[in-house]
């Protein structure tokens, strides 16, 4: 489906059948239905001209993507192609063109956060980096507010809610010039006034990362990305143990780690590879015969997966000494799988550690151990002002 006005992208996808021209009071947007037999994953698509010349075009399409089983909405992709002009039909250009989508990050909202908060306002906002907050408000009504009292009412809030108070606050003056003037007056008298509210944004991160660690690995069957993605995100949840995490994970030819971090106490580089929780599935089994516990299917593979891997950067020491100057004899591996189980269990684990050579194994449990106690000190250095 195209015509000679119509950028000339797959005619299986319901597309405008004709370009219309637009000005800076009208905006045209065009939507069609996907046909549910041969795009039972698609919903519907709008789109628009953005630009318009004579060889060049720029158009942006916003498609349902739905369930195919249970036929709701499942999550929205948002599209900004460039078409050009070549032999007299129009071609997308892919390196010019860009996809988002609102599945996990909801890279879409953040756009429309970003350009809410910036379109048409940069000329307000301060040079270095700012924070742009999407809190849900509570009922706190601050209109009868008295200012004076305001410190007195964050430091009586929990953590959460002096949060949600900040929030309220910047909201309500931010349509109420005077009341904003007089809380910036407040705020340049007694800086400590939104220190408090400051810092409990940051535990409050924290402890949302850490509950949502422990929801997926509580919740059963989940994928080793989405732990990898929480981790990379949250790297602080691996400990003081390491003090960086190196963007290089790729040290031979054919393989690519999950972590790469640099230790703490003596530089050395140390690999992490992440698996699951294994569906609270034991890491070891006994073998009755001997009165032994020995390492179960998955926990063997890993441990082979990481010694082949080990030895492979023992190969090529020479190569990496002289190229990047880390000496591959000293780096170490950790593996994070499985749960830890009952007493039996754990002893098993804390034996096989005690006899592996450069490897060290821990659980999605002690994993979670180790973000909470950063969270508890955290907490702790955090001492709410009267």
């Amino acid at each position: 489906m195209s015509s000679n006005n119509t950028p000339d992208i797959n005619s299986d996808e319901p597309i405008p059948t004709e370009v219309t021209e637009t000005n800076q009071s009208t905006l045209v947007v065009q939507a069609a239905s996907f046909d549910p037999e041969r795009f039972p994953d698609l919903d519907k698509m709008e789109s628009v001209i953005l630009k318009q010349g004579p060889r060049s075009i720029k158009q942006a399409k916003y498609t349902t993507i739905r369930d195919r089983h249970t036929e709701k909405v499942h999550h929205y992709s948002l599209s900004i192609q460039t078409f050009g002009l070549i032999q007299k039909q129009w071609k997308e250009k892919p390196e010019k063109s860009i996809t988002l989508e609102s599945e996990d990050d909801d890279e879409i909202q953040k756009l429309m956060d970003f350009l809410a908060a910036t379109h048409g306002n940069t000329s307000s906002m301060p040079d270095g980096d700012y924070t742009i907050l999407k809190v849900p408000t509570q009922d706190i009504n601050l209109e009868n507010i008295n200012l004076e009292s305001l410190q007195q009412l964050l430091s009586s809030l929990s953590i959460s809610g002096r949060v949600d108070a900040l929030v309220e606050i910047l909201e309500f003056s931010e349509n109420d010039t005077e009341l904003f003037k007089v809380l910036v007056e407040r705020v340049d008298k007694d800086p400590h006034l939104f220190a408090d509210a400051a810092a409990a944004l940051n535990l409050a991160t924290y402890k949302n990362a850490v509950d949502k660690l422990k929801n997926l690995i509580d919740s059963g069957k989940v994928g080793e990305s989405q732990f990898q993605k929480i981790l990379e995100e949250n790297p602080w949840m691996f400990g003081s143990e390491y003090s960086e995490i190196l963007d290089r994970r790729k040290w031979t030819r054919d393989e690519q780690q999950d972590f790469v971090v640099r230790r703490t106490t003596d530089n050395y580089i140390e690999i992490i590879e992440i698996k699951t929780p294994l569906d609270g599935k034991v890491l070891f089994n006994y073998d009755k015969s001997h009165k032994s516990y020995y390492p179960g299917v998955e926990l063997s593979k890993v441990i082979g997966q990481v010694q082949n891997y080990l030895e492979k950067l023992d190969k090529a020491r020479d190569s990496i000494l002289a190229n990047d100057g880390e000496d591959t004899n000293k780096i170490r591996a950790k593996i994070i799988i499985g749960r830890d189980g009952d007493k039996d269990q754990q002893k098993a684990l804390r034996r096989l550690n005690g006899h592996l050579y450069r490897i060290e194994i821990i659980t999605f449990d002690q994993l979670l151990r180790i973000a909470q106690n950063v969270l508890n000190y955290l907490q702790g250095i955090f001492i709410p002002r009267n």
